[in-house]
């Protein structure tokens, strides 16, 4: 327990003459000696360092001083604190106070008194006390004090100002441009800004003197009213009150060129859309071709990797001096050999290049000073196969960004300017033998703007729509078969399975009659006996090469808990691509792929391990196969429980396939595939769950 013994200066001088009568004593006594000098690096003023002069921290709250103490003969020691300044009026103050003992090398605390002043220079030190002898203070000969300032004032509220997002009731450009804040304050101790966005972690900027103006650039990636709010901070980290900054952001602006390349076959140069001038063709051009399937680009230019295989308009699509962004879709015929989709010229050589490298990925590439060079590079290009590419340069952060398929790939840090006001070139890049790395494939939708585009913005890009391939509602099977909603493959039942309805009348002792609980969609569900039981369309419903998705509601049987079972599967001749079952073991949901169409394949396995397969409850089950980003998901009850890469897939030759192979007991109902991703909110509206 800490005994207080508050003196002024003249109880002060006392205790200085206890420890003058002690001296001759530690001299004289040879069995004991007096307790260490405190080390300074032992002491703390609160969680701050001992220092003093320039150095001395300030604190916000009475601190609490520490210090490890030590007995030369590992006696048990006390501590005594004191504390001192100068008051108003001139004359020194000092509070003192005194510790029980505790072992040597133990840690002692003392908080300093209530009737400490603010704003006020104090000085602090410590000895120990073994009983017999007193130890030298810690500020004694060139060990120096230890002080502090308590500062308990919050600095005054700053002013926030940007000249591209100014605080009125007009909308500013825009998504993808960055803006300045500076913020200043009249408190002359303010030493740091806390600033925060909505919905962002804050941040904090220093100025280059305390109580002068800082300044931090934000990048606003959504359009609407924004909000700022910015605190100053002084050396005890008090901060003020907050200051609201409010300001309006418009939509990002429009590319500052671009060429569909949706030019009619025989075209000589692909039209702008929009900024720049046509692009003139080379010989190794040709307009008409397909463009990527599910996307709103329905044509596109075929170029056949020779010399004259590039389109040019002559003229720069972007000012590679400050922010810009270049996208394009675009399909390889050939994968062995760096080849340029979108380029511009520099001095000598491109300053930007978006295409393959010749180690077999996508690549963003920045020309900088003397003839480096910086990439961002990720994804793997495969033959034949629509790619979405977009590379994005910040200079104010220094970072080049490539974005495959609307995701994120990779990220190049400390990028130089990239120079280049030469033209644009679209199939071709310039380098120091001349224009080369001619593209051999198809190009479509190129654009470019004069500001970042941001992720969301990257991911609008390469949207591709799922496309329903079938949709069975299993509310009736006349002859056994259950129609597809538009009409196209039917799923005919096999065994003993039966459509069970909501206004079916039955024995409830029947079997056939199914579980009492009403139907998962609609008025009716398949059911299955476990015993040989299924429903399967005749041919495949989806390309299993191309992305795809599968959903239907399951109940499985409580009777059936111990038993493996299959709710779908989509095989080949010779394995199962895909197979979705339920495991007994974990009692959880379980996706299984085959790597190639052979027996006893290498499988990739997806497990639903936080969601639980309870049975006699109803469940929905999502398999989404994402080809362009080489990904499999399983959605349970519209949540992604599981995700994993996958680099195998192949065409399943076979029907798509409901409860047969380890057969389900139990009941199944609304089967939905798809060609193409389903998005997050799609599968959660299959799911019932909105």
């Amino acid at each position: 327990m800490v005994r207080h013994a508050f003196v002024r200066c003249a109880v002060a001088a006392a205790l200085a003459s206890s420890a003058v009568v002690a001296t001759p004593w530690a001299a004289g006594a040879a069995e004991n000696r007096p307790p260490e000098q405190p080390a300074r690096a032992d002491l703390r003023t609160g969680d701050k360092e001992c220092a003093a002069d320039a150095e001395r921290p300030y604190v916000r709250t009475r601190p609490q001083l520490r210090a490890v103490l030590r007995d030369p003969d590992a006696q048990p020691v006390s501590a005594e604190f004191e504390v001192s300044w100068t008051g108003k009026d001139g004359e020194r103050q000092v509070r003192s106070a005194r510790t029980t003992s505790k072992g040597s090398g133990s840690s002692f605390s003392w908080t300093v008194p209530e009737d400490l002043p603010a704003l006020t220079e104090v000085s602090w030190r410590v000895r120990a006390f073994d009983g017999s002898a007193w130890g030298p203070w810690s500020a004694e000969a060139a060990s120096g004090g230890c002080e502090f300032v308590y500062d308990n004032e919050v600095p005054a509220k700053p002013s926030v100002a940007s000249p591209q997002y100014p605080d009125d009731d007009v909308w500013h450009d825009g998504v993808g441009v960055r803006g300045t804040f500076t913020v200043d304050s009249d408190s002359d101790d303010t030493v740091a800004y806390v600033y925060s966005f909505i919905g962002e972690t804050p941040k904090t900027v220093e100025p280059g003197r305390p109580g002068g103006p800082a300044a931090f650039s934000w990048l606003p990636e959504r359009e609407g009213p924004m909000t700022v709010s910015v605190q100053a901070q002084d050396r005890a980290g008090n901060r003020s009150a907050p200051t609201s900054y409010q300001f309006r952001v418009k939509k990002g602006s429009a590319p500052a060129a671009h060429w569909k390349l949706a030019d009619p076959a025989g075209a000589s140069e692909g039209a702008a859309e929009s900024g720049g001038k046509p692009a003139k063709a080379g010989s190794g051009v040709t307009f008409g071709a397909e463009g990527p399937a599910r996307t709103g680009v329905g044509s596109a230019a075929r170029l056949d990797g020779s010399a004259d295989a590039y389109l040019s308009p002559g003229a720069p699509a972007v000012d590679t001096g400050g922010a810009f962004a270049v996208s394009a879709w675009v399909r390889p015929d050939e994968v062995g050999r760096s080849m340029a989709a979108v380029s511009q010229d520099g001095d000598g050589a491109a300053a930007y290049r978006l295409g393959t490298d010749g180690d077999g990925t996508w690549s963003f590439a920045l020309g900088g000073p003397e003839g480096a060079v910086v990439r961002a590079k990720g994804g793997t290009p495969e033959s034949g196969e629509w790619a979405q590419l977009t590379g994005v340069y910040d200079p104010a952060v220094k970072t080049a960004r490539l974005y495959v398929n609307g995701r994120l790939v990779d990220k190049a840090e400390n990028v130089p300017v990239p120079r280049g006001t030469g033209g644009a070139q679209i199939g071709r890049v310039l380098d120091a033998s001349g224009q080369g790395g001619n593209w051999a494939g198809r190009i479509a939708d190129v654009r470019a703007w004069n500001r970042v585009v941001v992720p969301a913005e990257a991911a609008k890009l390469a949207e591709r729509a799922a496309v329903r391939a079938g949709h069975w509602r299993l509310d009736r099977a006349p002859g056994g078969v259950s129609p597809e909603e538009d009409g196209g493959q039917p799923l005919k039942l096999g065994g003993d399975a039966k459509i069970r309805r909501d206004d079916q009348t039955c024995d409830p002792l029947d079997p056939a009659c199914g579980p009492g609980d009403p139907v998962m969609v609609g008025e009716g569900e398949l059911l299955l006996d476990g015993d040989g039981d299924f429903a399967a369309t005749g041919a495949p419903v989806v390309d299993t090469g191309d992305s795809f998705s599968l959903a239907a509601h399951v109940r499985l049987d409580p009777a059936a808990a111990d038993r493996t079972m299959t709710v779908l599967s989509l095989p080949g001749e010779n394995s199962d691509l895909a197979t979705l079952r339920y495991t007994p073991e974990r009692q959880i949901w379980e996706l299984s792929l085959a790597h190639e169409d052979r027996a006893g394949a290498e499988t990739t396995t997806l497990k639903a391990d936080n969601d639980w397969a309870s049975t006699g409850d109803r469940h929905h089950l999502t398999v989404v196969y994402d080809d362009g980003a080489d990904e499999v998901l399983l959605y349970v009850d519209g949540t992604v429980q599981a995700r994993a890469p996958f680099h195998h897939a192949w065409k399943a030759t076979g029907g798509l396939r409901v409860g047969q192979g380890e057969y389900l007991h139990g009941a199944v109902d609304d089967v939905h595939a798809y060609t193409g991703v389903l998005s997050e909110q799609e599968v959660v509206g299959l799911s019932g769950a909105i």
